[in-house]
């Protein structure tokens, strides 16, 4: 009888140790799979412009010339004509960003600025910022894109430079 307690404890005690070892994987994987960043679809790079004092127009960017600061722009989802977008900005000196809007560079107009609030920086950006460059991300809400085409949004920092995220609105 003893023989046959022991050779029951032995069984249990090896399902036991198999079934944590099993649930400590699938906790190792769950936690992997919470921290990786997935890449997202709705994303754009900035490139840099000036403004003309006089006319206050954006002065065009050739694609050949090097942003004078970095900067990604993140939408939540796909942006389109009939839902406000929403989206995350994570730019260079975010705090000499004087203003932020939204304009059509074909069709000579934009809409309503967005609401902006400065928002906490994601871990897969976290590499990029340094102590020096002051990158920081602002959340931008209330995005009226009311029409298809191409749009931007357009940064405007306190030292004449202008940074620009273009994208296309289809539907």
């Amino acid at each position: 009888m003893k023989d046959f307690l022991e050779e029951k404890m032995t069984k249990i005690s090896k399902i036991i140790l198999i079934l944590g070892i099993l649930i400590g994987i699938v906790g190792i994987v769950l936690v992997y799979l919470k921290n990786k960043q997935k890449p997202l679809d709705y994303e754009y790079n900035m490139k840099t412009s000036s403004i003309d004092k006089n006319s206050g127009k954006v002065l065009d960017v050739s694609p050949s010339i090097s942003s004078k600061y970095l900067g990604t722009l993140q939408f939540k989802t796909k942006p389109n004509s009939k839902n406000m977008a929403q989206a995350l900005l994570c730019v260079e000196q975010y705090k000499n960003v004087e203003k932020v809007d939204l304009y059509m560079p074909d069709m000579g107009h934009g809409s309503q600025p967005p609401t902006v609030n400065q928002a906490s920086l994601p871990s897969n950006l976290q590499s990029q910022a340094s102590e020096g460059i002051g990158f920081g991300c602002l959340s931008l809400e209330n995005m009226q894109l009311f029409m298809s085409g191409l749009w931007q949004v357009r940064l405007f920092y306190k030292d004449g430079t202008v940074g620009l995220f273009d994208f296309q609105i289809l539907e």
